[in-house]
């Protein structure tokens, strides 16, 4: 996704990335066959880890290279935290409704918000607006 993000901009390849992981999810919750749950596992797969490639130019272009190091180790941090508690609470949701689809609509709708909130990024660095291929 690096080089796709080189030619269409990392905004647009963050938003693409959180589309194709929301499809995903919905698709989980249709799906019924083994074949369905591999499917599901490559087309996640594919998209979660567009993202990390992504993250870094995004946070350059956002606010510079001065606290490039400080402000992606925070991004990571969170994204790590939210690794972490996201297991806990989808197993919470399973213990209370005796199943996963809540789960993965919670899923589907935070990665829907992923969506949202990389269309409205926006540079705040001061810097002029950065080449139209890198462009947030």
């Amino acid at each position: 996704m690096g080089g796709i993000a080189d030619k269409i901009g990392n905004k647009s390849a963050l938003i693409v990335s959180f589309i194709i992981m929301s499809a995903s999810f919905f698709w989980l919750m249709v799906a019924r066959e083994m074949w369905m749950l591999y499917f599901f596992g490559v087309i996640f797969g594919f998209s979660y880890g567009a993202l990390s490639p992504l993250v870094s130019p995004a946070v350059a272009e956002l606010f510079g290279l001065s606290a490039h190091g400080a402000i992606f180790g925070v991004t990571f941090l969170l994204g790590t935290i939210g690794e972490a508690i996201g297991p806990v609470v989808a197993g919470g949701i399973f213990d209370v409704t005796g199943g996963y689809q809540w789960a993965f609509l919670l899923c589907a709708a935070i990665s829907i918000i992923g969506i949202i909130f990389s269309s409205l990024l926006r540079p705040t660095n001061g810097l002029p607006p950065a080449p139209a291929t890198l462009r947030i």
